[in-house]
């Protein structure tokens, strides 16, 4: 006599963590979960980004991100260029003779027995960075349904001058739905960053997502976020220029506060901002933008806003000095000087 057991579905199946459910599941989307089960089920074989995307129709563009999402989670590492699960924590064993399966309870019953969490629960370690694009699936989905999208991506090929690809659509619909940005403002983001020479979709959803963060969700908004973003840039443009510099290439958000403060607050000249360079130069050897603002500062604060006022102040130290029956210094400037070394 011959006994088989036929299991269907179940005689190919492939072990899942749990921790993707219990701490993965509430962040990811489709796109994460698709390229992580069809890992999980090709582990004995090496895929390449091409592969992944032609069996779970995700963009190639997109993988990368949904594969560092679970590296971020310590489900997956990263070793030698490649990926593998990352290392098990320590569980106990549990024999399978104390494991009981329960029949569901209906969900309100489920609901009413389910306990509170308690408020000293540790919170999960991942945490979402910045907003999640949709999946292909879905972004394809309301591209055919929903006009205000379709509207959006027509003014955006037509501003950027080429047909934006599904990744590009997903960001939109980001920005649009998750992020709360009005068409008109994402419009006007767009256009800027053509303006800057920066015309592509990663700036495009920076900037987005930076202005979704500051509250910019109308046109008048938009418009001041903009006039104030290209006043630091002329300041910047203004020291670069005064310090002789070509090809300074983009800026940081801390040079750009500094070149604010110096041009448009404390109104140093380019005149004066050379000086300042020059003595950094010459100090340092070589260009340290907290060491001129620190002797930028000293200025401002002895109200020092011209070459005459600086050969004035110096002059009058010198002659302080030479009036000292000892060798006295400073103390107060060395001090400030010595401090920006460890600004």
């Amino acid at each position: 006599m011959s006994v088989k057991i036929n299991l269907g579905a179940w005689s190919s199946v492939f072990a899942v963590p749990s921790k993707i459910v219990d701490e993965g599941l509430k962040f990811s989307d489709g796109v994460k979960l698709k390229v992580l089960l069809y890992v999980l089920r090709n582990a004995d074989r090496e895929l390449d980004l091409q592969t992944i995307s032609k069996a779970t129709g995700v963009n190639v563009t997109d993988i990368p991100e949904a594969l560092d999402y679970w590296v971020n989670l310590e489900v997956l590492q990263k070793n030698q260029g490649g990926f593998s699960p990352a290392a098990a924590e320590e569980l106990p064993i549990q024999n399978n003779s104390d494991i009981e399966i329960k029949e569901p309870a209906p969900a309100v019953e489920q609901a009413v027995q389910q306990p509170v969490p308690s408020v000293q629960e540790p919170q999960q370690r991942y945490t979402v960075m910045k907003p999640q694009k949709p999946d292909y699936v879905f972004t394809a989905q309301r591209l055919a349904v929903d006009e205000e999208l379709k509207f959006l991506v027509g003014e955006a090929q037509n501003a950027l001058g080429k047909v934006l690809s599904n990744s590009d659509v997903a960001t939109l619909l980001m920005l649009k739905d998750t992020c709360g940005l009005p068409l008109d403002v994402i419009l006007m983001l767009i256009q800027y960053a053509i303006s800057i020479n920066k015309g592509n979709m990663r700036t495009i959803e920076k900037l987005g997502i930076s202005w979704a963060d500051d509250g910019v969700n109308s046109v008048e908004a938009a418009d001041n976020k903009i006039r104030l973003a290209s006043q630091r840039t002329k300041c910047y443009s203004i020291v670069s220029s005064a310090f002789g510099l070509q090809n300074a290439g983009s800026p940081s958000k801390k040079q750009l506060d500094y070149c604010s403060t110096w041009v448009s607050e404390w109104k140093f000249s380019p005149e004066m901002l050379r000086e300042a360079y020059e003595r950094c130069v010459d100090a340092k050897g070589e260009m340290k933008f907290n060491y001129i603002d620190g002797i930028l500062k000293r200025w401002q604060r002895e109200g020092i806003k011209s070459m005459s006022d600086l050969e004035a102040s110096e002059n009058a130290k010198k002659t302080k000095e030479s009036s000292s029956t000892s060798n006295s210094y400073d103390i107060d400037e060395l001090e400030e000087i010595n401090r920006l070394d460890y600004v």
